[in-house]
């Protein structure tokens, strides 16, 4: 079962007021062009399948991020980035951040061996937490503090 789908019947299940809507290509190839970025597969049918329409809360205080808000690591966040983050997280998409931004989660769509990892950024903080999107979701859902 795809991540989206996964994702909506968790939201449904725990009663996060989360509406998602299917993302128009329209709303999804800026972000590729704007930070010429290929999206990893997982995360790309996600965003086109399954994304929130707006901000939103689920039951762990994590804030699901719409197509709009998505944006690399340089134009959301000002800090220093731990060395093995590639190209100071040019390609690195934000799209979860938990309680107001205490820390945040971000994908690597940098080619090479991090491609489609999901990473935490949290301050003081930072580490590769799944290999794939996908696999970060079924984290997240059963278990997450896993992912943090």
């Amino acid at each position: 079962m795809d991540a989206h789908i996964k994702l909506r019947e968790w939201w449904a299940r725990t009663g996060a007021d989360v509406t998602t809507w299917p993302a128009p290509d329209a709303a999804i190839v800026p972000i590729t062009l704007r930070y010429d970025l290929t999206l990893p597969e997982d995360f790309h049918r996600y965003l086109a399948m399954g994304s929130p329409v707006a901000e939103n809360w689920d039951d762990q205080m994590g804030n699901w991020w719409p197509v709009g808000r998505i944006k690399n690591m340089p134009d959301e966040y000002k800090h220093a980035l731990p060395s093995f983050i590639p190209n100071h997280g040019r390609k690195f998409l934000f799209f979860l951040d938990y309680c107001i931004w205490c820390w945040a989660w971000a994908i690597s769509c940098e080619e090479g061996p991090t491609f489609g990892k999901v990473v935490l950024i949290n301050g003081t903080n930072a580490a590769f937490v799944a290999d794939t999107f996908s696999e970060f979701v079924d984290r997240y859902i059963t278990d997450w503090a896993s992912v943090n």
